[in-house]
């Protein structure tokens, strides 16, 4: 155990109604300083208003004093928004939370106070009370919408609360990582807040949003205008529009769509009942398009949460109908998933396989788009071999057609890739030279994980070099 320990105080604000939330930020907090902390000479010490002793004076003032002690500030919220803190109810803030929120800015703000970061949390709400919120809930999407504008306080949104506390405990390996280069004593910069969802650096999903959209024949110009929102970084107002659509229960299309937002912006639990909902009307309306797709998706689903034997039997039923049907597009989207589980179990044979059957019908058919995703995925399989020239020259195809469409995430992704070959070959400086240019683009993007992958391999590379204080 490290001699010196270094204490962090971590608040946690919330209105009522999320104690499973504030339990999971405590267990979370407790277990990461037993497993890593504290072995780095760091301690998180989580703080609220359980915490806060009695005193004289507005309750809520003592909490705000709590507030300005602490060095990261947290706020979740749900359906709720709050109740005013002030007896009469016409103070400056609404609730004690939004109270809360300020006064954190503006410690964050002076160099003086010890706050370092503030990170927004939303627990997803159905879509039913999303389609008709009540008053409460109405205040929370409005906050949630303001940060969207702004741009200046990172902020996410999870349906279960296990990718709640994952996502703290990111939070927490940066900080450490912060104490560890000296950051955490300066003043934190505010971050941007992502637009687009983060995505793994070593996975080439063969299907994205747009893909499936295009498949669905006839697609509403509701639904149209859903995805337009989404690509102007509007979420909020997407999600309103997708629960709009999804309430009535009878639109696969709609369900379809909704599924797959959630599922690019990382909702797993929600995108798989939508799904669900699309496939149980695909199947009374004995649609095979529809039930492919949902299939399909589903597969998706089940293969980010590791459960692969589920998701491979999803994807072969997709595989399935596409070929009765003779739907090239689908079946190319079909033959890469199976393509990426088969590589997740270390069958390379078959991984390789699927990528050439899928990245022959893109050619195909002609579509850029899939023929780059083939490219990148048959790049990780030859780099798993220990073939670094073939992998090489894959994910270079790879990078040069998402440079010719400007498909920014594409090319930080192959960005990085090059970067672990020219990092295995041992030739440091190219290595340095592609994270940097992976970096720099899942900065300007906001993607999370892409940023953290993106350090990581930078740090290596000092380390490996000697540069300690870098890496």
């Amino acid at each position: 155990m490290a001699e010196d320990i270094k204490q962090y105080r971590v608040f946690i604000a919330t209105p009522g109604g999320l104690d499973k939330g504030r339990e999971g930020f405590r267990d979370t907090l407790r277990d990461y300083n037993e497993m890593d902390a504290i072995q780095r000479g760091v301690l998180f010490w989580p703080v609220g208003w359980e915490e806060t002793l009695g005193g004289v004076g507005r309750p809520q003032s003592i909490i705000n004093d709590e507030v300005r002690s602490c060095d990261y500030f947290v706020m979740v919220l749900w359906d709720r928004w709050g109740s005013s803190p002030h007896k009469d109810g016409e103070g400056k803030y609404s609730s004690g939370t939004e109270e809360e929120y300020h006064i954190a800015l503006e410690c964050l703000a002076d160099k003086e106070m010890p706050m370092r970061q503030i990170v927004v949390f939303f627990k997803a709400v159905d879509e039913r009370m999303l389609s008709d919120p009540g008053e409460q809930l109405k205040k929370v999407l409005e906050f949630k919408k303001k940060l969207e504008t702004e741009k200046t306080i990172f902020f996410h949104t999870y349906d279960e609360i296990e990718r709640f506390k994952k996502l703290i405990n990111k939070y927490l390996a940066q900080w450490v990582r912060d104490h560890g280069s000296g950051e955490a004593g300066k003043p934190a910069k505010l971050p941007i807040a992502p637009k687009v969802p983060p995505v793994g650096m070593e996975e080439v999903a063969p299907v994205d949003r747009k893909t499936l959209a295009d498949e669905q024949v006839g697609m509403s110009d509701k639904i149209k205008e859903a995805w337009r929102l989404a690509d102007e970084g509007k979420l909020t107002d997407t999600e309103i529009r997708f629960a709009e659509l999804v309430v009535s229960g009878t639109d696969a299309d709609a369900f379809s769509n909704y599924g797959i937002f959630l599922l690019r912006i990382g909702r797993l639990g929600q995108a798989e009942i939508m799904h669900k909902k699309a496939l149980e009307i695909g199947e009374k309306s004995a649609s095979k398009e529809g039930l492919a797709r949902a299939y399909g998706n589903l597969g998706i689903i089940y293969r980010r949460r590791g459960e692969l034997d589920k998701a491979e039997q999803m994807h072969t039923k997709a595989l399935e109908i596409n070929e009765k049907l003779g739907r090239l597009q689908g079946m190319a989207s079909q033959y890469g998933n199976l393509g990426l589980i088969y590589r997740i179990r270390g069958d390379l044979d078959k991984a390789e396989q699927m990528h050439n059957k899928a990245l022959e019908i893109e050619e195909k058919l002609g579509r850029l788009e899939g023929i780059a995703s083939a490219y990148g995925n048959l790049g990780l399989i030859y780099r798993k071999r220990g073939d670094l020239d073939k992998a090489e020259q894959m994910h270079k195809k790879s990078l040069e057609i998402d440079e010719k469409l400007g498909q920014l995430e594409g090319m930080a992704i192959q960005y990085g890739n090059l970067g672990l070959i020219y990092q295995t070959r041992g030739d440091l400086d190219k290595a340095e030279q592609m994270h940097n240019k992976a970096l720099e683009i899942d900065e300007k993007l906001g993607r999370l994980e892409g940023m953290a992958s993106e350090y990581g391999n930078l740090g290596l590379i000092y380390r490996i070099r000697g540069d300690l204080d870098k890496a």
